[in-house]
């Protein structure tokens, strides 16, 4: 296992253990499916997540030491909407840790993503809380609505964890 146990040690993540989380093998054994959540159904931090505007794909296991999980939030118009990916490590403890935020918000910052590196938060069963933020550069008109638009988004966030994917053809997905 390369995770490190935050909960007794509070160490900076460096980059190259990020990249160390990053090149080891995960593998999406088929593409995720988005339904509706009900709160309560997940573990923190997304125990309160939930709503009749909340798709998700629950935790989906990537590896052995690696869950994903996506999630999107519906709108009346593209700028209401919005696109989250997560990848962890399981701890030692049966705690998860962030590794890697993907965001997707229309309506102010556009895509970026965020990682632990050099901080000093114990950020187990938590999201990624002023850790430091990245753009990222990717299609601005992607709609979380349309599943093909979602597939896409679902593309770049494991392309930008290395987690690999069934093979997928965009143009003949219609699995949503």
């Amino acid at each position: 296992m390369i995770c490190i146990d935050y909960q007794s040690i509070r160490m900076t993540m460096t980059p190259r253990e990020l990249k160390a989380h990053k090149m080891a093998h995960k593998h999406l054994k088929e593409v995720p499916v988005f339904t509706a959540q009900k709160r309560g159904r997940l573990p923190k931090p997304f125990k309160g997540l939930g709503g009749s505007r909340i798709e998700s794909t629950g935790m989906l296991n990537v590896s052995s030491d690696h869950i994903a999980f996506m999630y999107w939030r519906d709108g009346t118009i593209l700028t209401d909407r919005s696109f989250y990916a997560y990848l962890f490590c399981r701890l030692a403890n049966g705690d998860i840790s962030p590794l890697f935020e993907f965001h997707w918000h229309p309506s102010h910052k556009g895509f970026h993503c965020k990682t632990p590196c050099r901080t000093a938060s114990n950020f187990a069963n938590r999201t990624l809380p002023g850790a430091p933020e990245l753009a990222l550069k990717t299609k601005p008109t992607l709609d979380p609505k349309s599943p093909t638009d979602r597939l896409e988004l679902v593309m770049a966030f494991c392309q930008s964890c290395g987690i690999s994917l069934p093979d997928l053809d965009p143009d003949t997905l219609s699995l949503w």
